[in-house]
């Protein structure tokens, strides 16, 4: 067992000054606001924005806001293992569970940035801007 795997717990982090931006996309009056029902779904695609940048960030130690591994459904856990695998180039990675969510964590952090790029420094509504992401070229 690798000491990634046996010195963390089930849970990924986020780091505690992004986590206003989670919430923003997950709470709010109207889904036209906040498009994401969990902050687990933007997680998620904070993770493919990363991946797709090819840039991954450390969440800072202090950091405390967690998301548990038990919310993750299988598809989430699939695509997060197909990352860790293209990462590390490595099918080993997938007896590394806590290495898996260490790469999805670091993807997350620098990801995130992406997602509010997108999502909220732009003109008009967040749900309306996602939209217009994910049909772009560039996703």
């Amino acid at each position: 067992m690798s000491d990634i795997t046996s010195t963390r717990s089930d849970r990924v982090i986020i780091d505690e000054a992004l986590h206003p931006i989670y919430k923003e996309l997950t709470d709010g009056a109207s889904p036209e606001q906040s498009p994401f029902p969990t902050m687990k779904d933007v997680f998620m695609l904070a993770v493919t924005l990363g991946y797709r940048k090819g840039i991954r960030h450390k969440a800072p130690p202090s950091s405390k806001v967690t998301i548990r591994r038990d919310v993750f459904k299988d598809n989430d856990l699939l695509l997060l293992k197909a990352i860790a695998i293209a990462e590390t180039g490595d099918v080993d990675v997938l007896l590394r569970e806590g290495e898996i969510l260490m790469i999805a964590e670091e993807f997350a952090q620098a990801g995130i940035h992406e997602v509010k790029s997108h999502l909220l420094d732009q003109p008009g509504r967040p749900l309306w801007n996602l939209m217009n992401l994910l049909a772009s070229e560039a996703f």
